[in-house]
């Protein structure tokens, strides 16, 4: 195929697959510039599949830079109201949502780190809702990702240019099986592998799993009820929708109260559009007590204090080191990516659909049994070759899950 033919591949695939427009609805695609040829091809697919509207919010990369280098703090600490009634009316009247991730991963890497939390704080306050409908499946919503020049260069930096963004496009392409002949039938059939993983470990019913590796020790409570959920999800009108492109996990939201131990990075985290790495939290009852950073100290800092959730977990999930991403050997430095080739666990917000009836439970109710209320959520990997996974029971049975960063059930 063609660049022409690989791009339209892949819109048609995720919006059949991961938005599963329907007839009359609105959708809304959020990308910077760099990926409107993408969005154009999605725009299209998404018409000929019955869309009412679509609707497209671009960003500019190299302007989100000059705003971060001249305008002042107190622009990143307030969200304009209108921008907040937008957001709201999307969310009542169901209107599917597309993010593609297209900056450069190291966008703000010279950015004020001050400027960077506040927006993250304000962002999170101003999109309360929409993140608590995000979380219940109230509507169709997907994150993919697509290339510029600069990341492919970050990626693979023996390539320049054009050449970088097509060796990148090429990767993500497989990641997200658009490179075999029916991508459609290729995810049905992942999604119901993943989703038999994830009865099994539901039927095991673990109370906590302790995780043990060169650069973590730490033991993780499960909630009662908790719910392992699979790749695809099934929104509030019943149908089926592929949250992320690519996925390769299986994951749960933990007791935020019951964490001990540490847990370190695998790789870098890109938040924000600044990069953290080489970083270690230590929990004690669930709260990060202690923490280093090799690199993006006074970033993860100023995450680790955006609310009192955002040093609780919020999320696990479990991924095989003998996985698609990990086996590629590529680091995206972009979580959507990154995440898929590691275990990984994310501060911050859980999931209301991973408890049973979590869904029809108020914020004070999740609270009491477990889950994290947090304005952020913010993955990040600690997976690897060495990682192993025990599942302790509420009698004190201990079973293999994970030996050498594969499962093991």
């Amino acid at each position: 195929m063609n660049y022409k033919e690989i791009v339209k591949k892949y819109a048609e695939t995720v919006v059949s697959v991961g938005l599963n427009v329907q007839p009359d609805q609105t959708v809304v695609v959020t990308a910077d510039i760099d990926a409107i040829d993408f969005v154009r091809e999605v725009t299209k697919a998404a018409y000929e599949k019955g869309a009412r509207e679509v609707i497209q919010k671009l960003t500019d990369g190299p302007s989100s830079q000059l705003k971060f280098e001249y305008a002042p703090i107190e622009v990143f600490e307030h969200i304009p109201q209108y921008r907040i009634d937008e957001t709201n009316d999307f969310v009542q009247n169901k209107v599917a949502h597309l993010r593609v991730y297209s900056q450069t991963p190291e966008l703000l890497k010279d950015a004020d780190p001050k400027k960077i939390a506040a927006q993250a704080k304000a962002l999170g306050e101003a999109n309360k809702d929409f993140s608590r409908a995000v979380g219940r499946y109230d509507f169709s919503w997907c994150i993919v990702g697509f290339p510029n020049d600069k990341w492919g260069e970050l990626v693979f930096p023996e390539f320049k240019g054009e050449d970088a963004k097509l060796k990148l496009l090429e990767a993500m392409i497989k990641a997200v099986r658009v490179d075999q002949d029916d991508p459609v039938a290729a995810w049905k059939l992942h999604n119901e592998t993943l989703n038999k993983k994830a009865q099994q470990l539901n039927e095991k019913a673990y109370d906590k799993l302790h995780y043990k590796s060169s650069t973590t020790d730490v033991e993780i409570g499960l909630t009662k009820g908790h719910v392992w959920l699979g790749a695809s999800a099934i929104n509030s009108d019943g149908v089926e929708i592929q949250v992320n492109m690519p996925t390769e996990e299986v994951f749960t939201s933990p007791d935020y109260r019951r964490v001990n131990g540490v847990i370190g990075n695998t790789r870098p985290l890109a938040y924000q559009g600044a990069i953290i790495d080489d970083f270690k939290l230590t929990f004690k009852d669930g709260v990060v007590t202690d923490f280093e950073a090799g690199v993006g100290y006074d970033v993860l800092k100023n995450m680790l204090n955006n609310d009192e959730g955002a040093r609780r977990l919020g999320e696990i999930a479990l991924v095989p080191d003998d996985s698609p991403i990990s086996n590629s050997g590529i680091l995206y430095y972009n979580t959507l990516y990154d995440e898929n080739a590691s275990c990984h666990v994310a501060l911050g917000r859980s999931f209301p659909n991973a408890i049973k009836d979590g869904k029809s439970l108020s914020k004070e109710e999740l609270m009491d049994k477990g889950l994290n209320q947090s304005m952020i959520h913010v993955d990040f990997m600690m997976g690897g070759s060495d990682l192993s996974i025990d599942g302790i029971k509420e009698d004190g049975t201990v079973e293999p899950v994970f030996r050498d960063g594969n499962w093991v059930i």
